[in-house]
């Protein structure tokens, strides 16, 4: 199956059942789709519908370099990371994201 769309850019990506400033309600189903990053160290995040969630604790690899689908429940909780998902079931996707920049150096 050919796809269109070769290359995901971080941030782009698919839909969450609430648009909650402070997060979602606890235990309400969220679903994401987009580039995995790591915005800090011990955090990886999800962006979809313009909000990034918080998906440390699903064990996604990041050195697959593709997309990622992403179901999980609100925890009720906003983290460092972003409104906190738990019990994630993660689905690796078939397109390619960007190459994250490379860190900056404190010089």
């Amino acid at each position: 199956m050919a796809s269109a769309m070769a290359l995901v850019g971080c941030g782009e990506g698919a839909t969450s059942s609430a648009q909650a400033s402070g997060g979602e309600a606890q235990g309400q189903k969220v679903v994401a789709i987009g580039c995995p990053k790591a915005p800090q160290p011990d955090c990886v995040t999800v962006t979809s519908g313009g909000k990034a969630y918080d998906v440390t604790g699903a064990g996604i690899d990041l050195s697959r370099g593709v997309a990622v689908a992403v179901t999980g429940m609100a925890a009720g909780e906003v983290t460092a990371c972003g409104p906190k998902l738990t019990d994630v079931k993660v689905e690796y996707q078939g397109l390619q994201c960007a190459a994250p920049a490379p860190p900056a150096t404190g010089r």
